[in-house]
């Protein structure tokens, strides 16, 4: 079945306050849609850290956000109509992200009520919960056989994404033999049920955090 996978980079970790510097499409045949943008504010400097992207490079070489954010709203709603599923690895962060960006530019809402997402980060947590390992996308790659190309580039995570969850799916029958409707709908029950058992850990730590239990698409900030 062919999959697309769905990756942007940031740069804030809260999602609803995020401003979305790259992002990345790779479809089923090996084509790559691939967005920089300038976002209109500083980068921060921890932000850069993590995916290399500089205020030099977007100022050079960045769209305005408003054009790029709408291609991209637009290429996500034609992959979502055409009903094939996208693969994100912590889906909720790039969906969130993108939502609120869309809104922000006063541009037309994907409609996520109809889209179909596969989150390798959902499924791993499903199928090895006595894991104790690193859980980031590289650290998971090297468990599951897949080439995470250069980290924190939006066409290498996605694409990692994808390999990620074929592996997944390789490894576990009960994966593969689910619709991608039906894993969609299962996604949605397990990551409330990691979010409740992550919130004990943290209330039993005395940790003042508050675990978001939805998903992919977050209505509220988490901090």
């Amino acid at each position: 079945m062919p999959v697309v996978g769905f990756d942007i980079e940031g740069t804030e970790d809260e999602p609803t306050e995020t401003r979305i510097l790259s992002a990345a499409l790779v479809y089923a045949d090996g084509t790559t849609a691939n967005w920089l943008i300038n976002p209109g504010v500083p980068i921060p400097p921890r932000a850069t850290e993590i995916h290399r992207i500089t205020n030099e490079m977007v100022r050079s070489a960045g769209r305005p956000p408003r054009e790029a954010l709408a291609e991209l709203g637009t290429a996500i709603a034609k992959v979502i109509a055409d009903d094939t599923p996208l693969v994100a690895f912590c889906a909720h962060y790039d969906v969130t992200a993108l939502h609120t960006e869309l809104a922000r530019h006063g541009l037309p809402p994907v409609d996520w009520d109809r889209a179909v997402i596969i989150d390798p980060s959902i499924l791993h947590k499903q199928v090895e919960p006595r894991w104790y390992g690193g859980r980031q996308l590289g650290n998971l790659c090297t468990y599951y056989d897949v080439d995470p190309g250069t980290v924190h580039d939006a066409a290498s995570d996605a694409r990692a994404a994808v390999g990620m969850a074929v592996s997944i799916a390789a490894r576990h029958e009960r994966i593969a033999r689910m619709r991608p409707d039906a894993l969609h709908r299962a996604q949605v029950t397990w990551y409330a049920e990691q979010g409740r058992e992550l919130q004990a850990y943290f209330d039993r730590q005395g940790r003042d955090e508050t675990v978001s239990l939805e998903w992919p698409l977050e209505t509220r900030r988490r901090r």
